[in-house]
């Protein structure tokens, strides 16, 4: 299409619409709000067409071949690998080749057909899928908060605080509150840091510190009742984890497969702990 035919028929589509989709001026052209919306469902609409038309052309056929996955380290220890029996159960002619990384790789550089990203995603030529959401919760050890118990943000620094280093850039991660409606960020003075979720909360357990940690890394310390969680009035919102590959246009069945069986893992979808105090 010409300049000239793009520009009418947006112009047709915004008289039809009664809303303006772009913001014009002489040297850049950008979404409005409205436009920004319209297109997202746009896009979702087109994306399930694709997916309904694949599904008929991979209908009776069982997916099988090499499939490549790159996982988030801990994500992948704690949820997706121990899930993998079931689905290799369902598919026993995919063969997986795994790997568990915190580097975000180039899909199509490293020959990756799908990728587990947890936030926001910042490449939007890839394909995105969500499969669920993360969510982060403040631990601490019920020893350690019998005699000082912490109720807000400002009695983090009557404890020690551990925190988690990301192996890949060697960053600490910041701590993420929600207070009065608004997100609130935290970089507590650490007395330990360790690279290792894991052992992040095992250090929690052993009494040495409170720690922020995705809520499924926490769930069996929880459940033990050695460690509870506080501040749980100020958690964050989860933020989302998608599934990502590279082209929808004639996606493998293996790769569908993967997809459709990492969006059914109940792990991913966070639910209200319960909350808990010194006390209980």
């Amino acid at each position: 299409m010409t300049p000239s035919g793009v520009g009418k028929s947006i112009a047709r589509l915004e008289s039809s619409l009664g809303v303006r989709l772009l913001h014009r001026t002489t040297r850049r052209i950008g979404l409005t709000d409205e436009g920004t919306l319209f297109f997202e469902q746009c896009r979702r609409i087109l994306d399930e067409l694709d997916a309904a038309r694949a599904l008929m052309s991979n209908r009776g056929v069982a997916p099988r071949g090499r499939l490549r996955v790159s996982l988030p380290r801990t994500i992948g220890r704690c949820i997706f690998v121990p899930a993998l029996p079931r689905f290799i159960a369902h598919h026993p002619n995919v063969e997986l080749d795994i790997g568990l990384s915190d580097r975000r790789v180039d899909l199509v550089e490293d020959g990756i057909d799908v990728a587990i990203r947890i936030g926001a995603l910042g490449d939007s030529s890839l394909i995105a899928r969500p499969i669920g959401q993360q969510q982060v919760v403040t631990i601490a050890s019920r020893v350690l908060v019998s005699d000082e118990p912490i109720e807000s943000l400002g009695d983090l620094a009557l404890h020690r605080c551990l925190s988690f280093r990301f192996p890949s850039t060697g960053r600490e991660r910041v701590w993420t509150f929600r207070a009065e409606g608004r997100a609130v960020e935290l970089r507590p003075r650490s007395s330990i840091t360790i690279d290792d979720g894991e052992g992040l909360v095992a250090a929690v357990q052993a009494g040495l510190g409170v720690a922020q940690v995705p809520s499924y890394m926490a769930d069996d310390a929880l459940a033990s009742g050695k460690v509870v969680e506080v501040l749980s009035h100020l958690r964050p919102r989860p933020v989302p984890i998608h599934a990502v590959f590279a082209s929808r246009r004639n996606l493998p069945a293996r790769t569908r497969a993967f997809v459709d069986f990492v969006t059914s893992l109940e792990g991913l979808r966070p639910f209200p702990l319960p909350k808990r105090s010194a006390s209980n």
